[in-house]
């Protein structure tokens, strides 16, 4: 009886001198109609060579078993479950994990799962998107272009790593069409006034120190609630930005990350007021520590709850939704104090690079496109402007 043999190998990657991880390679032969060499790839998230030849001898051992499902036999869905496994959840953030696959599983197996993965052609997603402006598989309601866009940004990401696993030889969302949505984009931020209105609202309220922090570091709420007291440099008056607190895949069990980007990391001079509410937090959570029998150790979090302990980032934001309900003020979304910190900044006059590296964004064209919007209430700036410095000055 003749033994089935089957030829492997694994390759560092990038190079020999920088080994970050391994493919692992099948060979099977070359196709009978082409010539062309078949290949099976799989990459092994370890700089180890000997869990990289591990993993081949066991990807042999499914070939030769018939266990393994070859790259012309799997489905969409099941190439995605496996990108949601083997790459998205070991390089990416729970939260980015758990957006991928919330989209991958409302939107992109329920039309294209069921495809085999080679077949799936640009034609068939051009009809399901065009089928999204007009309703959408998950409701009856129209999808918007930005939200189809979102969607097309997480299959292309996945049918990319297939292209580079050599399981297809190109990516069947290229050039797709969306379009653009007919009403443009709005985003609902406080007014000057309503921005005064909430500071002076919750002044001496546990949540007078978030708001101050929210609108004077231009936070994102894992930053807020991912801020510890290290992070903050009392004689400089500098606070740092370096970590978010995010939810998990298990939302109960959230997870302390850096800064996803380099412009998410950031040190910024708060004012006088935001700083003596900072002294006077950390005055209150050695308190605490004393009370609970605790060491402080400069980890603890600036924003807490009552015994010390973080907060969820659901319930934090469940508290800002009470906090509006019960002083009667207008809603907004927790991260609309975010959109308006940088409306008012803008509107202030402040430079555009300043307002971006206070934002922690990476690009100005993002802090120009989301925020183009703002300052209505100023709208006439300009013109008033022309008229005391510019035309006056001719005319006289």
């Amino acid at each position: 009886m003749q033994v089935r043999k089957i030829a492997g190998s694994v390759r560092p990657r990038p190079s020999k001198e920088n080994v970050k991880y391994y493919d692992v390679i099948l060979e099977l032969g070359r196709d009978p109609l082409t010539g062309e060499r078949k290949r099976v790839r799989f990459k092994s998230n370890s700089d180890s060579r000997e869990e990289a030849e591990n993993m081949l001898i066991l990807k042999k051992a499914e070939y030769l078993s018939g266990e393994m499902l070859m790259p012309d036999e799997r489905t969409v869905s099941e190439f995605l479950d496996e990108y949601l496994r083997d790459y998205v959840a070991v390089q990416s953030s729970p939260a980015t994990f758990r957006d991928y696959k919330t989209n991958i599983d409302r939107y992109i197996k329920p039309m294209f799962g069921k495809v085999k993965l080679q077949e799936l052609k640009q034609a068939r997603i051009q009809q399901v998107y065009n089928q999204w402006r007009i309703k959408s598989n998950a409701s009856d309601k129209p999808l918007k272009a930005e939200s189809i866009r979102h969607i097309n940004r997480i299959l292309k990401a996945a049918l990319n790593k297939a292209c580079e696993l050599g399981y297809i030889k190109y990516n069947p969302t290229k050039n797709v069409k969306i379009g653009k949505d007919l009403v443009t984009k709005h985003v609902d931020v406080y007014t000057t006034e309503e921005i005064k209105l909430l500071k002076k609202t919750v002044k001496g309220t546990d949540m007078e120190l978030p708001v101050a922090l929210l609108f004077d570091c231009v936070m994102r709420r894992g930053e807020l609630l991912g801020l510890c007291f290290d992070d903050v440099d009392f004689e400089k008056r500098t606070v740092t930005i370096q970590h978010s607190w995010v939810e998990s895949e298990d939302s109960k069990k959230p997870v302390l990350k850096d800064c996803k980007t380099d412009g998410s990391y950031r040190k910024m001079v708060v004012s006088e007021e935001t700083m003596k509410l900072l002294k006077r937090q950390q005055l209150l959570c050695k308190q605490i520590c004393l009370r609970e029998g605790k060491r402080f150790t400069g980890k603890q979090r600036v924003v807490c709850k009552q015994n010390g302990d973080p907060f969820l980032p659901k319930s934090f934001t469940a508290k800002w939704i009470d906090t509006l309900k019960k002083y009667g003020l207008r809603h907004i979304k927790l991260h609309g104090t975010r959109h308006s910190a940088i409306s008012w900044l803008l509107s202030q006059g402040i430079p555009l690079h300043i307002v971006q590296a206070r934002a922690g964004h990476q690009d100005p064209k993002i802090t120009l496109s989301v925020y183009s919007h703002v300052a209505k209430e100023d709208e006439g700036v300009v013109a008033d402007l022309l008229d005391a410095k510019l035309f006056c000055a001719v005319n006289g």
